[in-house]
């Protein structure tokens, strides 16, 4: 896969909530234990969605040669918008300075949205409607949750990513696996801002609300099914794959998984010390480092597996 990824410069280690919370629960190492984190990348004050976003994509273009002049469909997967319409995808099109005839198209997905994204970019290079994609990935994490409770706040950081999609790799991933459970709405939702809450004078501070057990408990019901799911639609088995890279929520989540799955853990990837959960890039970083890090390799297979708010999931397997 011809990926990159972008993390700002500013690092936030847990010595920064520590002394928030000025309290044994929240110490360094009670946040490593509870999170797996021991430190999250923070946006530059005057750094937007679409920044991080272009910066991946340009880290991308500068490492594999690509023509920007090649790209006739840009994607991106965010929920930090740069403004509320009209959509940070125009931005980052003028960012990359893209030619007029690549089309775009913004995805309004959060931790499941990378292989949605793929699902997008796969059907129209095989569908001949487009030659080559760019899909990237944006959110800014950390800043969505600064003023959210200690339990979320320990939690993310900001980050992006860009995959180009073509001939040469659209047929090294498999069939995509999708699903859905808008019955679980509430459990991670924004409250203010739009229609049903519009902002006034009295509207509180507008955060992020999460109810964390139940997301611990619809990822651990509905991951391993995804995972099944996955395999018997490409015909292969837990055996055939040379690891796994779930979206890096926390690391109680992911442990839960693997143990749910009877995985080794020599056969997962954890990539969320050092990075934090950076929503829909966490899959694609997470892929790239381990590229980088030499422990995936040419002809590997990996499972990929999204899934948060929404309630969404999504996956697939990547020949690499």
């Amino acid at each position: 896969m011809k990926l990159a990824y972008y993390l700002p410069d500013e690092t936030i280690d847990n010595s920064y909530f520590a002394s928030l919370a000025k309290s044994d629960e929240y110490s360094c190492e009670q946040i490593y234990q509870k999170s797996g984190i021991r430190y999250r990348h923070k946006a530059a004050p005057n750094e937007l969605t679409s920044d991080l976003a272009a910066k991946a994509a340009l880290n991308l273009i500068n490492e594999y040669d690509i023509d920007p002049a090649s790209i006739d469909m840009l994607l991106l997967c965010t929920q930090s918008p740069d403004y509320l319409q009209p959509a940070t995808i125009y931005q980052l099109h003028n960012k990359l300075n893209l030619p007029k005839s690549t089309n775009a198209m913004e995805i309004n997905i959060a931790c499941s949205g990378y292989a949605h994204g793929l699902l997008i970019a796969k059907s129209l290079i095989i569908s001949k409607s487009v030659k080559r994609v760019l899909l990237c990935t944006a959110d800014m994490c950390y800043k969505m949750f600064e003023n959210s409770d200690m339990a979320q706040r320990i939690l993310f950081g900001d980050g992006a990513s860009a995959t180009i999609i073509d001939d040469s790799n659209a047929y090294k991933i498999a069939q995509i696996i999708c699903g859905t459970d808008g019955g679980g709405f509430f459990s991670m939702y924004k409250k203010y801002g739009g229609y049903a809450n519009p902002f006034n004078a009295q509207t509180p501070s507008n955060t992020l609300t999460m109810n964390g057990p139940e997301i611990f408990l619809f990822a651990i019901r509905e991951v391993p099914n995804l995972v099944r799911q996955i395999l018997k639609a490409n015909n292969l088995n837990l055996d055939d794959i040379d690891y796994f890279i779930f979206h890096q929520a926390n690391l109680l989540i992911l442990k839960a998984i693997a143990k749910s799955l009877k995985l080794d853990d020599s056969k997962v990837i954890f990539d969320i010390e050092n990075v934090g959960n950076t929503s829909s890039s966490s899959i694609p970083i997470a892929l790239k480092r381990a590229i980088e890090n030499n422990k995936i390799k040419s002809t590997n297979k990996v499972l990929i597996a999204g899934f948060g708010i929404g309630l969404a999931w999504s996956g697939t397997i990547i020949t690499i």
